[in-house]
């Protein structure tokens, strides 16, 4: 039986999406890199690790957090102001970051099923664009990355349902992301 989101606990929830935004980082600081401005893809590293640190007990203050909020504001790219593809990606890193934080804040949200769909959204518009294709339909056609991303987030659900302490989770969850070499859409930094 598949669990649903509303099944989990909020902290899993927000973890997913931290985890999703992990794995979507090297999009950002690649778009921080064209932009020529790496210091913010140094903050918004920052502000992840404090949701980590959040997860993991060792953050307790909601100021803290509510000031990374409102400096995640500053780091997101305005896609009007851009030309290059880049922009989509990253803004999309930020948006699931903002979508932890404000889940942080506000017990009563819940953007687990959106962050899905918008990290499976990443990157079918990186393969429609990287194949040439009008759009991406993963129910007509098959390709690695999208199937990369499928399993990412089925083996993040099993991760996070484990029956241990939830800092313990956070530690483990942490270190196995890090050992990944490319983001969701191939690129390494």
């Amino acid at each position: 039986m598949a669990v649903h989101s509303g099944d989990r606990e909020h902290w899993e929830k927000i973890a997913f999406i931290t985890a999703l935004c992990e794995r979507h980082i090297p999009n950002y600081a690649l778009y921080c890199e064209t932009i020529e401005a790496p210091e913010q893809a140094t903050q918004l590293r920052k502000i992840l690790n404090k949701v980590w640190e959040y997860l993991a007990g060792q953050l307790n203050s909601m100021k803290n957090l509510e000031k990374a909020l409102l400096q995640l504001e500053e780091l997101t790219p305005e896609p009007a102001e851009e030309d290059g593809y880049g922009v989509y990606p990253a803004l999309d890193c930020c948006l699931l970051l903002t979508s932890a934080l404000q889940m942080i804040l506000d017990d009563s949200a819940d953007d687990m099923e959106a962050a899905e769909g918008l990290s499976l959204a990443t990157v079918s518009q990186f393969i429609a664009l990287s194949e040439g294709l009008e759009e991406f339909d993963p129910l007509e056609q098959q390709h690695e990355l999208y199937d990369q991303e499928m399993e990412l987030q089925q083996w993040l659900k099993t991760c996070l349902s484990e029956k241990k302490a939830q800092p313990e989770i956070i530690k483990q969850l942490r270190k196995q992301l890090s050992e990944f070499d490319s983001s969701n859409l191939g690129i390494a930094l």
